[in-house]
C-alpha cells in the first residue's frame, strides 16, 4: 500500500527532488526533453495529490472504458475458484505469558487449552507446531473454505484464554510458466526502445549493486544455477509439512528446490498436475543474475548477495510458514531454527493468497515487526485480473505492492489492479497471455527438468512474480549507493522516481481519479537519481503515545526500531509526520540537541545554539547529544532551500506533563492551536525547501 510518507512530505521537496533527478535522467537516457522546473512541480504534484484519492471510495468501475487495454470482466473476478481461500488451519495465541513462552522454546501448549479450542471448534482442531511471535499452528482434518472458517474463528476469539487468531490461508505462486529459449531482455533495457521496461541499462552506469546488501527470496528455494551460485547465502527451509516440501522431511536448513511437480488432482479435486515451476530461481535470476559476464543473462543486480528462504512447495505453502520465514529472514527469532546471520535489507514475496478481508492479523504484525528492522518488503500484487485488496500479503500496509506491464507499458492482462491504492507502483512482468509469443515474457534462470532439478536453463515466464523482483533489485542497487537510506525514503526513491504510463492506457485513463495500476513503471535510473540528491538528508520519524498524550521525534533507526517492536511501551503510534534533516554539518547545518526529563517523560530538541546551552542548565533535562542536523531561521523565516519546522507547546509545565511537537505542516499547527496548544513559531528549518 502507498507509504503515507509521500502524502505529507513537503511538495517543494517532491518538486526539487523530481527536478534535480527526473530532469537530467530523461535527457541522459533518451526518453525525451529534460522537465523544466515548472512541469517537474507539477507531475510531482499531481502523483502527491492522487495518492489520498479514492482509498475509502465505493469499489466500482466507469461507466464507459474505451481503451484497447481494459480492464477485463471489472470486478467479475471476486468470484474465485474453489481453491482460492482455502483455509489449512489456525495460528492462535493465547493470552497466558507463559504460554506464549512455551510457543518460543518450540512446546505445544497444555493439553487443557487444546480441549478447550476443541470444544469451542466442534473437535475440527489438531495441533501442529509452534510458531514464531507467541502462536501455535493448528490444522483442520482438511482444508476448509474461507467462510467454513469464519464461524470457527469467531467462537475462538471469545474464549477468554485466547487473545489472537489469524487464519492460515494457502498461498501459491503467481506466474504462468513457459519453457521456451532465445532471450531477449527488454525488461532490463532503456526505456527509450521499450516504455515498460525498468530502465537498467541506464542504471548500471551508475552502480551495479554490492556485495554488503542482502535480499531474502521468499519462494520455492533455488536451484544450482551459474548465474547465482557465487552469491547465494545458506538459507532456510520453512516447510513444515513434508508432503508440501516434497523432499522427505519438513524443515531444514537446505533451501534448495526439489521441484513442485504435481499429478492430477493432487492439490485439490478437478485441479491438473503441472510439471516443477523453478518458481524460486525464476525470481531469483531477475534479481541477481551476474550481468556482464559474456554469458547467460543479467539480472537486475550483479553483486547482491540472495538469501533463499523456501516457503513455497507442492500445491502452494502455508502463511504460518511463510511469517515464520519473513521473521527469520530479518534476523528475527523463530522456534526450533538458528537464528539468521545474514539479515536482509529486501525482502521479495512473489506469492500470494486470496483473503475476503484483506490483510490478516499475522500479516499485520509480522510486517510490523519486519519494518523495525529497517527491511522493505516487496510483493507481488496477483494475476488475477482483480482487485489485490483481497490478495495477501499485497494488500498489507507497509508493503510495496507491485502490478504487472508488459513491454510497451501497459497493465499485463492478468495483472491485478486497485480502486482503493494497494498497489504501488508497476514493473515488468510480461504478457504472453495477450500477445501469444514468449518473447513478450521474462526471460530469467531455470532449472531443465520436468520434476526433479536436472541442468541449468533459462526460459521465459510472465506474471506479477516476475515484476515483484524486479523492484526488490532496485531496492538493493539503491542501498548500494547509499547504504544509510531509511525504508521509508527507500520506498519515497521507488515510488516518485518510476515513468509514466502510455497516455492512452487504462493506468493513465483513471490517474486523476485512482492510482489503479500504481505511481508509474518502476525506474532504476531514475531512481538512483534520487537517492543520490536525498544523501545528504536523513528522515526524521515522529511518533505518538495516545496512553500519555505525548509526541516524540527520531532521525535514529534504532530509535524507531525499539519503538515499532513495542520494545519503549504500549501505546506509541507512528503518525507519518515526517521532515527531512541533515546528516551532517557539511551543508551548514547546524547540530539539534536532544534532551530527556524523566519527570514528564518528554523529550526536547532545539537547533539554536543559545537555547541548548540554557537548556543543559535546567533541572531535570539530561542532554543526550546531537539528533541530526537543521538550518537556524532568522526572523522566524527559513534559508532559502530549506522547510520551516514549526515548534508547539502544551503548556503543562506546572502538572510535569511538558511536551513539545514539531511540524511542518500548518494543517497540524492549526488543529493543535484549537486544541489548546501554544504556537512558539519557526525553530528550525528542514531539508528540501
Amino acid at each position: 500500500m502507498p507509504s503515507p510518507l509521500i502524502a505529507t512530505l513537503p511538495v517543494s521537496l517532491a518538486a526539487l527532488l523530481t527536478v534535480t533527478s527526473m530532469g537530467p535522467a530523461l535527457a541522459e537516457s533518451g526518453s525525451g526533453p529534460a522537465l523544466t522546473l515548472a512541469e517537474g512541480q507539477m507531475r510531482l504534484e499531481a502523483r502527491l495529490r492522487n495518492m489520498g484519492i479514492g482509498a475509502g471510495k465505493p469499489v466500482s468501475m466507469p461507466a464507459s472504458i474505451d481503451t484497447a487495454r481494459q480492464i477485463k470482466k471489472a470486478m467479475q473476478g471476486n468470484e474465485r475458484p474453489a481453491q482460492h481461500g482455502q483455509v489449512d488451519g489456525l495460528a492462535i495465541r493465547f493470552r497466558a505469558p507463559e504460554v506464549q513462552a512455551l510457543s518460543a522454546n518450540n512446546a505445544p501448549p497444555p493439553d487443557a487449552l487444546i480441549t478447550q479450542l476443541n470444544g469451542a471448534a466442534g473437535g475440527e482442531l489438531r495441533f501442529h507446531r509452534a510458531m514464531s511471535m507467541g502462536f501455535h499452528v493448528f490444522r483442520f482434518p482438511s482444508p476448509k473454505t474461507a467462510a467454513e472458517v469464519e464461524t470457527i474463528v469467531t467462537r475462538l476469539r471469545a474464549l477468554p484464554d485466547v487473545e489472537k487468531v489469524t487464519e492460515d490461508v494457502r498461498s501459491t505462486r503467481n506466474l504462468t510458466p513457459n519453457d521456451v529459449s532465445f532471450p531477449k531482455q527488454w525488461n532490463m533495457q532503456s526505456v527509450y526502445f521499450y516504455a515498460g521496461s525498468a530502465n537498467l541499462s541506464s542504471a548500471w552506469t551508475i552502480t551495479t549493486g554490492s556485495a554488503n546488501t542482502v535480499v531474502a527470496v521468499l519462494d520455492t528455494g533455488i536451484t544450482a544455477h551459474p548465474e547465482l551460485q557465487s552469491r547465494v547465502l545458506p538459507g532456510y527451509d520453512f516447510i513444515s509439512d513434508p508432503f508440501t516440501a516434497n523432499d522427505g522431511n519438513g524443515r531444514d536448513p537446505d533451501a534448495s528446490d526439489p521441484g513442485d511437480w504435481t499429478a492430477d488432482n493432487e492439490c485439490g479435486a478437478g485441479i491438473p498436475g503441472r510439471p516443477s515451476s523453478w518458481h524460486g530461481t525464476h525470481v531469483t535470476g531477475i534479481i541477481a543474475a551476474t550481468g556482464n559476464n559474456w554469458s547467460g543473462i543479467a539480472g537486475t543486480n550483479w553483486n547482491t548477495r540472495i538469501l533463499p528462504v523456501r516457503v513455497l512447495g507442492k500445491c502452494g505453502g502455508s502463511v504460518s510458514d511463510i511469517i515464520d520465514g519473513m521473521l527469520w529472514a530479518v534476523g528475527l527469532a523463530v522456534p526450533g531454527v538458528p537464528l539468521n546471520p545474514y539479515p536482509a535489507q529486501v525482502l521479495n514475496l512473489s506469492l500470494g493468497g486470496w483473503s475476503p478481508g484483506g490483510c490478516t492479523y499475522g500479516y499485520e504484525e509480522a510486517l510490523n515487526r519486519v519494518r523495525a528492522t529497517g527491511a522493505l518488503v516487496v510483493a507481488a500484487a496477483g494475476n488475477d485480473d482483480t482487485e489485490s485488496a483481497y490478495t495477501v500479503p499485497a494488500a498489507c500496509d507497509g508493503m510495496m505492492t507491485v502490478g504487472a506491464v508488459d513491454h510497451d507499458g501497459y497493465r499485463a492482462s492478468y495483472s491485478n489492479y486497485s480502486f482503493v491504492n494497494t498497489v504501488s507502483i508497476s514493473a515488468p512482468g510480461g504478457d504472453i497471455s495477450y500477445y501469444g509469443t514468449p518473447g513478450s515474457g521474462i526471460y530469467s534462470t531455470i532449472n531443465s527438468g520436468s520434476k526433479w532439478p536436472v541442468s541449468s536453463s533459462y526460459g521465459y515466464f510472465e506474471g506479477t512474480s516476475m515484476a515483484a523482483p524486479h523492484v526488490s533489485g532496485i531496492a538493493a542497487l539503491a542501498l548500494a549507493r547509499d547504504p544509510l537510506i531509511s525504508p521509508e525514503v527507500l520506498y519515497f526513491s521507488i515510488y516518485l522516481s518510476s515513468h509514466d504510463f502510455p497516455r492512452d492506457s487504462i493506468c493513465s485513463s483513471y490517474a486523476e481519479t485512482y492510482l489503479l495500476c500504481g505511481a508509474g513503471i518502476v525506474d532504476a535510473y531514475q531512481t538512483l537519481l534520487t537517492v543520490s540528491a536525498l544523501e545528504p538528508y536523513m528522515l526524521v520519524t515522529e511518533y505518538y503515545n495516545v496512553d500519555i498524550r505525548h509526541y516524540f521525534r527520531t532521525g535514529a533507526r534504532s530509535d524507531s526500531a525499539f519503538i515499532l517492536a513495542g520494545n519503549a511501551g504500549n501505546g506509541w503510534r507512528d503518525t507519518y509526520d515526517y521532515f527531512m534533516a541533515w546528516r551532517d554539518a557539511s551543508s551548514g547545518a547546524q547540530p539539534v540537541c536532544r534532551f530527556y526529563a524523566k519527570g514528564p517523560n518528554s523529550h526536547f530538541f532545539t537547533a539554536d545554539a543559545k537555547e541548548c546551552d540554557d537548556v543543559k542548565g535546567y533541572p531535570g533535562w539530561v542532554y543526550e547529544g546531537i539528533a541530526y542536523y537543521m538550518k537556524v531561521p532568522k526572523n522566524n523565516a527559513c534559508p532559502v532551500g530549506s522547510v520551516p519546522v514549526y515548534r508547539l507547546y502544551n503548556n503543562r509545565f506546572a502538572q510535569n506533563d511538558s511536551n513539545h511537537r514539531f511540524t511542518t505542516d500548518m494543517d497540524v499547527v492549526t488543529q493543535m492551536m484549537q486544541s489548546g496548544w501554544l504556537f512558539e513559531g519557526v525553530k528550525m528549518c528542514g531539508g528540501g525547501g
